[in-house]
């Protein structure tokens, strides 16, 4: 009489462990890190000529002139315009290409919670900023055209209210949510970094006569996000999901 050997069933633990690591083929596989950055990276870009060659448009009243020289208390309008419309074309962007990726990879997406935060986060841009070009938060020099430095305290509220009315910044803190949802550590200490370079750069005053003024607020962030964009899409690791 012979007897064969019955294979053992796995034990929970082992249960558990293909279990964890089904779960995080499945996250490698949703993640996509590098295309949004490079997409915020081209629409920071293509702010450039908005930024040069847009005309100004007055729409608050915000502007005092005297022959030869006018003073403007807030942004060109035109570039909260570009901003609100790029950032919603940039998120449908994002997201078909989440979804063709899942497609393509047999994995289900996540991406709809970023999605929905990013849209949230740019109306709410918008909004803030309309709400300082009506009702600003800083005082209103007697002179416009005074040379003279003049001490404003900066409290919290002002901080954050600047905060949120900056594109650059409320790129970051989508960044931020795209880390949560795709559970990327390396996506978050990057977020991070360049939610405190942004910052950093908009706590710069630059002096300047020149029209290109503004190009380092805007080049420094594209640089930022097109080098981690190429160094997500370097290092993403090959991918297989088994059914």
């Amino acid at each position: 009489m012979t007897h064969e050997s019955v294979p053992r069933a796995e034990t929970p633990h082992e249960l558990l462990a293909a279990v964890r690591e089904l779960t995080r083929k499945v996250r490698a596989a949703q993640r996509g890190s590098w295309f949004p950055l490079l997409v915020f990276a081209t629409i920071t870009l293509l702010a450039i000529p908005v930024y040069r060659y847009a005309p100004y448009l007055d729409l608050f009243d915000t502007c005092r002139s005297r022959p030869g020289h006018t003073v403007c208390r807030q942004p060109n309008p035109t570039q909260l315009a570009y901003w609100t419309v790029a950032l919603m074309l940039a998120y449908a962007a994002i997201a078909g290409f989440y979804v063709r990726q899942s497609r393509r990879r047999g994995v289900g997406t996540t991406i709809r919670p970023y999605v929905v935060i990013g849209i949230a986060l740019a109306i709410l841009m918008a909004a803030v900023s309309i709400w300082m070009a009506l009702d600003p938060l800083l005082p209103i020099p007697v002179d416009p055209f005074s040379t003279d430095p003049v001490e404003i305290e900066v409290g919290p509220r002002v901080w954050l209210t600047n905060a949120l009315a900056s594109p650059t910044v409320v790129i970051g803190l989508a960044l931020l949510v795209l880390a949560w949802v795709e559970r990327h550590w390396a996506l978050l200490a990057y977020s991070l970094g360049y939610l405190a370079v942004v910052v950093i750069m908009g706590g710069q005053v630059i002096h300047s006569t020149s029209q290109w003024w503004f190009l380092p607020h805007l080049l420094v962030p594209a640089v930022v996000l097109l080098l981690g964009a190429a160094a997500f899409a370097l290092f993403r690791p090959a991918v297989e999901v088994e059914a």
